[in-house]
């Protein structure tokens, strides 16, 4: 074997692809094969992101409350709507990367790809813990809600006790998200679970 150099020529004329159009279908290809053979990677990414945000917006709602402030301006009515949407959002798009991830499992019958960060975070997958973790909203939102109806009837007006009705809404909604992608996982889980063990036996029967 031997190396031999071939010298380039810088190019004359114009070039015939396009920043937008060719650069839209690279970006296009690039993105569907990540979503291909690891969703979770970016959908994973999106949804932590959102959950980011609305943690970032709980915080501040908080140390507000801390330093004595009682009422919203304008920009803080839209953080707070802010935060809850990215919150819903992202939880959201982060159960739906981890469903995307067993049904590209079921498809190239191999074992699931864990890790949002090419390598698993947590010794058990995050998503087992969906099911407790979406009860354990639910509840909460549920024991807010009736708190601040409570609150409601012995006379508190509905600017006290809006921004709880809101925070149990989104926890109500973010717990029943989570326990519809805890039974879905757990039904493809199995499903892929089957696959692989029928190709095992095939493989031993061989």
């Amino acid at each position: 074997m031997a190396e031999t150099p071939i010298p380039y020529s810088e190019r004359l004329g114009r070039s015939k692809l396009s920043v937008v159009q060719d650069g839209s279908i690279f970006l296009h290809s690039i993105l569907w094969t990540a979503l291909t053979y690891n969703p979770v990677r970016i959908l994973g990414m999106l949804g932590l992101a959102g959950i980011s945000i609305a943690a970032l917006v709980l915080s501040g709602l908080v140390v507000a409350r801390l330093s004595g402030i009682t009422r919203l301006s304008p920009l803080g009515v839209a953080a707070v709507y802010t935060g809850l949407l990215s919150g819903v959002t992202g939880l959201s798009v982060f159960s739906l990367g981890i469903t995307f991830n067993y049904l590209v499992s079921l498809f190239y019958k191999q074992p699931v790809r864990q890790g949002l960060f090419g390598r698993p975070v947590f010794k058990r997958p995050l998503d087992r813990h969906f099911g407790w973790v979406g009860l354990t909203g639910l509840g909460g939102g549920m024991a807010l809600g009736v708190t601040s109806l409570f609150l409601s009837l012995q006379g508190w007006e509905i600017a006290r006790v809006w921004l709880y009705l809101l925070v149990s809404a989104m926890l109500i909604l973010m717990g029943v998200q989570l326990i519809i992608g805890w039974i879905v996982v757990r039904v493809l889980d199995e499903l892929s679970q089957r696959e692989i063990r029928a190709r095992q036996d095939m493989q031993a029967l061989n």
